[in-house]
């Protein structure tokens, strides 16, 4: 029978009796609330557009679960944690805390494989009682990433030990089902075109902004009142990235530049000089009667705009259902528009937030000479030699779709060179030893990966010759005459040309 205090009524005499270095954590007074502020108590800094000033942990109920997550949020918090993520973390114990309660958990020992299983189930039949929705797989799995990470750090610290085995491989990132849409259907666009001019000026300069530039929500709503430069010709907008806290710019369109100095005339005329951003928000308690305010507006004021705009007038998508807005849909918009102009995912990335015509024209050069140059890589005759070293096929692409299609049809997919084994064959017996293997065909695009494997196996054929591995010897001296052969017959009928 354990001789520990109860862990349950007696949290903190059970955690200094399992672990005397937790005697010392223990006095801190934090631990005696169940509010914390970010700023003054864990001394975090906070993102004007996503003041988090609060972490409460009252919803936890059990006194061991709640002390526990409160050291948790102690330790994370030393490690430069931002206060939305410390929240969230609070927010997935809270839950299991909830499930908890519904059993009769007396020792942890009991919070095991069984547990989490049930908890899985508790988590797939939750219905929201607000929105009365069920949560979203992604939502379940940063529960169960927040839990691992959690009892993970409690057996770090020897305060509790559960075996997180359970939750191996069932935190993947969920994809997206083909039926979520994370960006703007056109005929919501067409309708919020439509419906701009009903909302404040400020606002309607804000979507202007974020639609022609892909910008995140936090660098729009903090951009610098001064933000505009000029390059030569080139206006330019400047800003401080929120993922790497770094100054960039991006080139903007003249159409931009005038709706940009129209806020910047409107701030300066309601704030004179006291005020240093671009866009502003409105008074606390205004409700949705617009009053400038010399502050920053939070995300949740924005999204709140937008979709009492969409509630009062209807703006729908094709099933009826009115439109949710939320920020970050028209940066993945702009990116949509680029990809089904058929601008390739690399280009998006480096050059997402480019929109004036000027660069889409530039940009269509570049996309053309791109793919001019794949086209052609595609396109040419190919000559194979096979384990021989000689030409045993010559092939030239007719079709582009066609090629592509060729190439998947291969039964196994190799390093470099190619298998032409017949699909139709019985599975290949050579696994793993393509280069004795007459189906392996290479060409001259692999002679550097072939002079590269050449020199390895020398290297690997003089260590076995020091060590007198005679066995090795043997296999190397076989692996090198086939890399010559190959070589050897790649080289003359490069030569040719």
């Amino acid at each position: 029978m354990s001789i520990l205090p109860d862990w349950y009524s007696e949290p903190d005499k059970w955690l200094i009796a399992k672990n005397i270095a937790a005697k010392k954590l223990l006095k801190n007074p934090l631990l005696q609330k169940n509010l914390w502020r970010t700023v003054d108590d864990l001394g975090l800094k906070i993102n004007q557009h996503d003041r988090i000033l609060t972490i409460n942990f009252r919803p936890i109920e059990q006194e061991c679960l709640n002390l526990l997550s409160k050291l948790y949020i102690l330790s994370k918090s030393q490690r430069n944690y931002s206060a939305r993520y410390l929240k969230n973390e609070v927010g997935c114990l809270a839950k299991f805390s909830q499930f908890i309660s519904l059993k009769s958990l007396v020792n942890p020992e009991q919070i095991d494989n069984q547990l989490f299983e049930e908890f899985d189930y508790y988590l797939h039949s939750y219905v929201n009682k607000i929105t009365k929705k069920p949560l979203s797989e992604r939502s379940i799995s940063i529960h169960y990433t927040s839990l691992s990470n959690f009892f993970k750090l409690c057996h770090q610290e020897d305060w509790l030990e559960v075996n997180t085995y359970w939750f191996k491989g069932r935190y993947k990132k969920s994809e997206p089902k083909n039926d979520d849409i994370d960006y703007i259907p056109e005929e919501v666009w067409q309708q919020l075109d439509d419906n701009l001019h009903h909302l404040p000026q400020p606002l309607q300069r804000m979507i202007l902004v974020l639609r022609a530039t892909g910008l995140r929500i936090g660098e729009l709503l903090n951009l610098s009142l001064n933000c505009l430069r000029k390059r030569g010709k080139q206006w330019r907008l400047r800003f401080l990235t929120e993922k790497y806290l770094v100054e960039d710019e991006l080139p903007i369109c003249e159409e931009l530049v005038v709706i940009i100095q129209q806020q910047q005339e409107y701030i300066k005329k309601q704030f004179d000089n006291k005020y240093h951003n671009l866009f502003g928000s409105n008074e606390s308690g205004s409700g949705y009667s617009y009053k400038p305010s010399p502050k920053i507006m939070q995300v949740e004021t924005f999204n709140r705009w937008l979709n009492k705009l969409a509630t009062e007038h209807n703006i729908c998508n094709k099933k009826g259902e009115i439109w949710k807005f939320r920020s970050h849909q028209f940066r993945k918009t702009v990116a949509t528009i680029m990809t089904n102009a058929g601008v390739r995912d690399l280009i998006i990335q480096k050059y997402l937030r480019h929109r004036s015509p000027e660069m889409q024209n530039y940009y269509k050069h570049l996309l053309k000479q791109v793919i001019g140059d794949e086209y052609q890589e595609l396109m040419k005759e190919t000559k194979y030699v096979d384990s021989t070293g000689k030409i045993v096929a010559t092939y030239k692409p007719n079709n582009l779709i066609t090629e592509l299609m060729r190439r998947k049809m291969h039964q196994i997919t190799t390093q470099y060179g190619e298998c032409h084994r017949p699909i139709l064959k019985s599975p290949c017996q050579t696994v793993n030893a393509c280069w004795r293997c007459e189906h392996w065909l290479t060409s001259s695009n692999d002679l550097a990966a072939l002079k590269n494997d050449l020199q390895r196996v020398q290297e690997e054929l003089k260590n076995a010759e020091k060590l007198r591995m005679v066995r090795q010897q043997k296999e190397l001296i076989s692996d090198q005459a086939i890399l010559i052969i190959r070589i050897q017959g790649l080289e003359r009928e490069n030569d040719k040309y």
